[in-house]
Formats: structure tokens, sequence, C-alpha cells
């Protein structure tokens, strides 16, 4: 049975940016949060001594239980997803609510600019979302060359599909070259002239870039060749030393 002590405990141990998120979060939850964001303000900040806040009955038991569960799905989307993937949700929610509200060209001007920053972060998954409503919303605009859009987003959405298929290719391959080198397979530099491992790479998107080096550190490491797997390893950390998004995928998937 969950009591005000747990709430507080739980609380107490949250960091600013979780705490941050958890506001963030339960702005977006379906159906009436406000008196549980309440109590977890008035918790945080000790306007009242937890007896005072038992005895005064405001809070029913189902308000304590559901608060705590709201706190741990915040820590959940916090640490699965990062507070970056929060936001573009967060995003894609204001473009639905433009559209909702008839406001096209604020919408317009939002979704281009998100697009922009999904594809240079190559969140493709999300693309494919803003592409539904991008479809919704050239029902209501006008202009030069609007018959034509419906074949432009068909086309990139095409793209963008093969792209996240692509990359669930890489992955696969990553899991079957890391599993064969556990295992020491005696063939398993035959995997280095796999298609996807060939050395046009500077060709590739930066995700791409980072699992073929990734399983050519594996083979190299498993047939003791050290510095082509030191140099692989290197270019990885580089890499994602420099992109915030490239941590974000491959701490998820790793």
């Amino acid at each position: 049975m969950i009591d005000l002590n747990d709430i507080s405990d739980l609380i107490s141990s949250l960091g600013k940016a979780e705490k941050r998120f958890f506001k963030m979060m339960a702005s977006t939850e379906n159906g009436d949060v406000d008196l549980l964001i309440k109590l977890f303000d008035e918790v945080e900040k000790q306007t009242v001594s937890i007896e005072k806040l038992e005895r005064s009955g405001y809070y029913s038991e189902y308000e304590t239980q559901k608060l705590y569960q709201l706190i741990l799905k915040s820590l959940r989307n916090f640490y699965a997803e990062g507070e970056t993937n929060f936001q573009i949700k967060d995003e894609i929610l204001n473009l639905r609510c433009l559209v909702d509200k008839a406001q096209y060209r604020q919408c317009r001007k939002m979704l281009t600019s998100l697009k922009r920053e999904l594809y240079e972060a190559e969140q493709f998954s999300f693309l494919l979302k803003v592409f539904d409503i991008e479809k919704k919303l050239i029902v209501f605009e006008e202009g030069k060359g609007i018959k034509l859009k419906p074949g432009l987003i068909a086309n990139e959405e095409q793209s963008v599909i093969n792209k996240e298929l692509r990359l669930m290719q890489y992955h696969a391959l990553l899991i079957e070259v890391s599993n064969r080198a556990e295992e020491k397979a005696p063939n398993i530099e035959t995997h280095l002239k796999n298609p996807l491992l060939v050395d046009f790479i500077e060709a590739l998107s930066l995700k791409e870039k980072v699992f073929v080096l990734k399983c050519k550190e594996r083979i190299f490491d498993s047939l003791k060749r050290t510095e082509e797997a030191e140099t692989c390893r290197n270019k990885v950390d580089a890499l994602v030393h420099k992109h915030q998004f490239l941590r974000d995928y491959f701490a998820q998937i790793n």
C-alpha cells in the first residue's frame, strides 16, 4: 500500500531534470491530472507536513496511488527515451493541436522546422508521424503546386521507411556479428564481404556509419587485428562524442 511518506521519499530522490521531465510528461497525460500535480508540488515544497496532509483527507488513497505510478512512469520514459525524444513527441502534439484549431499557416512553419531537425538527427520513426500530420494539413492548404504534394509526401515517406528498414538490417547484422565473435566462429571474416559493410562509408547516414564501424570492430577484435579494431573504435567514439542523438540511440540498443 502506497502512502504519502512513500510519495515523499520518491520525490526527494528525484533530480532536477527528472522533476522537470515529470511536469512535462504529466501535462500531456489524458484525463485530469491537475490534482496530482498539486499533490506533487505540496510534497516537494513541504508546504505542510505529511501528517497534516494525511489528516486533511483532501487527497484520496486513489490519488496517492495514481501519483506514485505516474512518477514511476515518467522515470521509465526519462531513462528509456531521454528528454529529447519527449520534446519531439510534445512538438508533434502541438502540430496536431494547430491542425485541429485551423492554424494552418503556423502549423506549416513549425512542421517544416521540425522536419528539418528530425532529418538532421536521423529520427526516421518520428518523421513518419509528421508525414501523417502533413497529409491532413495539405487538405486545407492552397497555392501553386498543391496538387503535387500528396505524391511528393508519399515518395518522401517511402524513402524514410526504407531508411528505417535499413537501420533494422544493420542492427540485426551487429547482433549476428557480436554473437559470432563471442562464439569465436572460425569464418567470421566472411562478414566483411557483406554488402552492408562496403567501404563507401561516406555515403551512409551517421547511424549507419556507427553500425558499420561497430561491426568491423567486433570482427577485427575476433581476428586479433588489434590496430584495425582500435581505429574503428576511435572513429565510433569521435562520432558519438560529437552527436548527442547518436549517444541516445546506441544507448537504447546496446
